[in-house]
């Protein structure tokens, strides 16, 4: 019985830094080799490990390979950084890895940073903007106990 609660908590940590994106398929790669000018936008997951001067923007997931180059902004509900990025990130979940660094801005409800990565720019965490059409203005949502405005 021992044994299986010692297990128990091996498996739990083995969790720990997992993302939604490693038991999804990758549907698009821009190798390591390419250069690519323009915009990506879709719905799968997409890796880069090349050069990319654009956006790119995807509803499931982008990664940043290690060799990864981009200057542009990133849209995604998760994003996980290997590489490097100058340009903006909006995302629900932002992976930022030892390897990795952004010189930019990042507003994201869900922040993991490792330890060596560099980051240059303001961040916004919990923070959405939605339309309100009765008001036709914008209103601030943040989670319980995080004022809207703040920085964290």
């Amino acid at each position: 019985m021992m044994r299986k609660k010692f297990m128990a908590k091996e498996e739990r940590k083995k969790d720990i830094g997992v993302s939604k994106l490693d038991s999804l398929p990758i549907t698009t790669v821009v190798g390591n080799d390419m250069s690519f000018k323009g915009d990506i936008h879709g719905d799968g997951i997409v890796r880069i490990d090349g050069k990319v001067e654009g956006n790119i923007s995807s509803k499931q997931g982008i990664i940043l390979g290690e060799k990864a180059n981009v200057e542009g902004s990133l849209e995604s509900d998760n994003v996980i950084i290997f590489g490097h990025i100058k340009g903006s990130i909006k995302s629900k979940e932002l992976i930022l890895k030892t390897t990795g660094s952004v010189q930019g801005d990042i507003v994201s409800d869900f922040l993991e940073v490792e330890m060596g990565s560099k980051y240059d720019g303001s961040l916004k965490i919990g923070q959405r903007e939605i339309h309100d059409d009765t008001k036709q203005g914008k209103v601030k949502v943040a989670p319980p106990g995080i004022e809207p405005g703040s920085t964290v």
